[in-house]
């Protein structure tokens, strides 16, 4: 077997072509690396840092999703590397902040958790600039406000020229979560290596996958029939008042879109909102009863309404629920009833004949509850040879503990050395764990996810062959939940062909050479460059797909046998009569299309990716934003930090946020909007907003519609109130990140302003003898009011007097014209307009004139208009 040879690698990393591959992109350029589970991203990440450390990077970050996976990192690390092992540190939430620092300083290598190295990055506890390479393990999960995503912008704000290798087995479904998982990481290179592809079949084991389709037995489906026909009296009850769409399949998102439907009729005082909002609660109830009745068994089934029982005593409103009849009969049925679901039966059989086969083997049982995680561990304890337990997240529900981070890390370790070899777990065992020898593993229920899909799945086959088996209960959600999985999961190896052959302004493709010069490859006790090694495995690889291809049978026409010759299809214009004119003809001739050279092309793309990031780019430039410590744990700060502001958490006596001395900003999630309505806090807040800032600004985050029992009206007369009465703009945004760049183009433009008022300020500035030919002015003007005092003076005007004034001085020139009317023009002072807009009777009124006089006025004003 082939090696690979570095300073920084201890001996016994395989060799391996497709990662070499990896490698060397990674080396040239940052990238999204593509690679199915079992094939060695880790490998890849081991030889990326070990030539960083050795080309004198003094920062190296690898985050990954849980503190499992970081211990897991962290131990191959120390086995891999050539390092000092305190040099590779972890850096989780569970070493006080206070240490936290020092161990920054300290580490080369550090593996963390996104949510630390986040949290501190934006605190200023860590220098992000520091990080020459950043790994992202898992990097699918780097989209929307996933810690995962901030980190990604906070290290291309502090280091844009730095490297991101960003490793996954399911990049996404779409190509929006595809484009998102590689622009929060700068990452817009793509590396796609296949399982199909020649350079990777020698390493691929065999995975099996197999689909049971189980059909439920009579007594289930007799449980069924009285719920069903209750949900669906409910049903139509809800669609006849409006609340839900009239649709003949009811699944969850219908549900949700109904409650939302009775808060809204709750908020406009519709009295129908507060029976639907009941209705519709005890629906979603029956719903997940009926869904864990057919697809997870009695058992669970018994333990839910158990558990609602338990609740309704704590003050949970399921009471109403467990008082209907449906509900009474069936609590009253599986009481008397063992398990019948054919599921647990098929995992008892899959596991005790795998581990008869293997006594030394592994299985991996995956489910969505733990009510089924706890059923399965007792199930299977009671056969001889399988040694079952637990693997659950962190998180408490009423008398059901969790399991600790430690608790967790101990349980892996009893797994992998062979203590227990049958671990039960939920989602949190999906992603990362390293078990090269489980050779089974079981999925309870299919999952809506294609990336949690390959996830589990991805827990087998990695070094030896293994089966995958997936139950599904028939005419279920289990079946709706599989089609939509697999659908997906095609979609994104679609999604994957097409980025590769994609070409991007941001996308490099050609790799520095001589980047693998410091690797070679021992093969046999010789040593040869791993490029040239790289090199002559893609050649094999090119010639045996080749000689695949040849072997391939010609495809011929359907109906057609192999060996006979087929013409090629004829041509519209081939089959219409010569004399016979074609459609197509009548089309009026085209103009030939400019041919650019390549230097034009090149200004082409030079002028759209300059325009591109003109238009997308904001720059904070390290400009400060002052908030308020109330925002502290709000997503807020963090986006302001990616964007490239400095963030100083202060306590402002008014406001949220203050972008200058003048600007003042208070900030209003939906839900805070409506109770500083209810309360008389909002208008509070306004007016000292407005009292201690010269340009005040009310920012609303809209989010979604919230049921607070509150009138529309309210809200609108609140918000009319504080537009027209206090002048305060109020500006509408959809969540954090939304505001976050609102802020931030602000801040910008406040900024530019301060800038040219400063700089205006310096030019405009007078000379001294200006200024002295201005204060001698005053004070002439100053000498003329104390010595004539009696005289009218525009500086000792009042409002009205310098309107007076203005009309005298607009109609001056007509009264020295004509002196006989001065005394009419007089008597419209100040009406300016009023004059100019009086017919005769109008003047007479006004003056008592004669009509004469009048018509002489009105000649004489829209004469001197019209010359005008």
């Amino acid at each position: 077997m082939a090696h690979v040879l570095h300073p920084i690698l201890r001996e016994g990393v395989e060799a391996r072509a497709y990662q070499l591959r990896s490698l060397e992109r990674i080396l040239s350029y940052s990238t999204l690396m593509v690679m199915p589970t079992g094939f060695g991203k880790t490998a890849v990440e081991w030889m990326t840092m070990a030539e960083f450390i050795r080309k004198g990077a003094s920062k190296i970050v690898l985050i990954a999703p849980t503190t499992g996976l970081v211990a897991q990192q962290h131990s191959m690390a120390v086995e891999r590397l050539n390092l000092e092992a305190q040099q590779i540190i972890t850096y989780t939430g569970d070493t006080p902040p206070e240490r936290r620092k020092a161990l920054w300083e300290e580490g080369t290598i550090v593996m963390a958790t996104p949510q630390v190295i986040r949290n501190d990055a934006m605190s200023g506890a860590i220098d992000l600039a520091e990080v020459e390479l950043l790994i992202m393990d898992e990097a699918h999960h780097a989209t929307g406000n996933h810690a995962y995503a901030q980190v990604g912008q906070l290290y291309q704000r502090s280091n844009p020229k730095g490297r991101v290798l960003a490793a996954t087995a399911s990049p996404g479904s779409t190509m929006r979560h595809i484009t998102e998982v590689k622009t929060n990481l700068n990452a817009h290179n793509l590396d796609l290596s296949k399982r199909s592809e020649a350079l990777m079949q020698p390493y691929d084991v065999d995975m099996d996958i197999h689909t049971h389709r189980l059909d439920l037995p009579e007594t289930i489906l007799d449980l069924l029939a009285p719920l069903r026909a209750h949900f669906d009296d409910e049903v139509v009850h809800l669609q006849r008042l409006g609340f839900l769409a009239p649709k003949e399949y009811i699944g969850t998102k219908d549900i949700e879109k109904a409650q939302l439907s009775a808060s809204r009729a709750i908020q406009q005082r519709d009295v129908r909102g507060y029976d639907a909002a009941r209705r519709v609660a005890d629906l979603r109830r029956m719903n997940i009863l009926m869904n864990l009745l057919q697809t997870q068994g009695t058992s669970i089934a018994r333990s839910f309404l158990n558990r609602a029982e338990e609740e309704g005593r704590s003050g949970r409103k399921t009471n109403r629920m467990l008082a209907l009849p449906v509900i009474h009969q069936l609590r009253l049925a599986l009481n008397d009833l063992d398990e019948l679901h054919p599921k647990t039966s098929v995992v008892e059989r899959l596991v005790r004949k795998e581990l008869e086969s293997k006594p030394n083997g592994k299985v991996l049982i995956f489910t969505e509850y733990r009510d089924t995680v706890q059923e399965l561990v007792g199930l299977l304890s009671q056969h001889e040879g399988i040694l079952p337990d637990v693997f659950i997240g962190q998180s408490s529900r009423g008398s059901k503990k969790g399991m600790t981070q430690k608790q967790q890390l101990a349980q892996l370790e009893r797994f992998r050395s062979g203590e227990i070899n049958t671990l039960v777990a939920t989602s949190v065992g999906e992603e990362g764990l390293d078990v090269p020898s489980a050779d089974l593993v079981v999925l309870y229920e299919p999952v809506p996810s294609a990336v949690r899909a390959i996830q589990r799945r991805g827990r087998t086959a990695r070094q030896r062959a293994g089966s995958v088996h997936v139950l599904i209960a028939n005419d279920t959600r289990d079946a709706y939940v599989h089609r939509a999985s697999e659908r997906q999961e095609e979609n994104m190896h679609r999604l994957m062909s097409r980025l590769v052959n994609r070409r991007t302004l941001l996308q490099e493709t050609e790799v520095t050479p001589h980047i693998m010069d410091a690797f070679s490859i021992d093969e046999a006790g010789q040593h040869h460059p791993a490029k040239a090694y790289l090199e002559r495995a893609e050649k094999n690889a090119q010639q045996q797909e080749k000689k695949m291809e040849e072997t391939l049978p010609t495809p011929t026409r359907k109906g057609a046998q192999p060996s006979e010759r087929v013409a090629a299809p004829l041509r519209p214009e081939q089959r219409r009569a010569k004399t016979q004119t074609g459609l197509f003809q009548f089309e009026s001739p085209e103009p030939a299309t400019p041919v650019l050279n390549a230097e034009e092309v090149n200004i082409v793309l030079n002028a759209a990716e300059e325009e591109i990031q003109s238009l997308n780019t904001i720059d904070g430039d390290g400009h400060t934003i002052y908030i308020d410590h109330r925002e502290a744990n709000s997503t807020l700060p963090g986006y302001l930090n990616g964007l490239g502001f400095s963030t100083a958490l202060t306590q402002l006596p008014w406001g949220d946020v203050r972008l200058s001395e003048r600007t003042l900003i208070e900030r209003k999630t939906a839900r805070d909007l409506l109770d500083s309505i209810k309360n008389g806090r909002l208008l509070r807040q306004c007016r000292g907003l407005k009292a201690h800032a010269r340009r005040p600004l009310l920012l609303i985050e809209t989010g979604g519609p919230y049921g607070y029992g509150l009138h529309p009206n309210a809200v609108l007369g609140a918000l009319a109130h504080i537009t027209l009465d206090l002048g305060i703009p109020v500006m509408m945004v959809q969540d954090a990140e939304e505001a976050a760049h609102f802020l931030a183009v602000a801040a910008q433009r406040e900024h530019d302003a301060l800038e040219r008022l400063h700089s205006f300020a310096e030019t405009s500035a007078l000379s001294e003898e200006q200024i002295e030919e201005a204060v001698l002015s005053t004070q002439h003007e100053l000498n003329r009011l104390h010595d004539e005092e009696d005289e009218p003076h525009p500086w000792l005007d009042d409002r009205l007097g310098h309107l007076h004034r203005c009309f005298n001085h607009v109609m001056q020139p007509l009264v020295d014209e004509r002196k006989d009317m001065e005394e009419v023009i007089a008597s419209f002072s100040p009406d300016l307009g009023g004059l100019f807009a009086a017919n005769v009777e109008r003047v007479v009124a006004q003056t008592g004139c004669k009509d004469a006089v009048a018509k002489d006025l009105v000649s004489l004003l829209h004469g001197s208009l019209t010359n005008q």
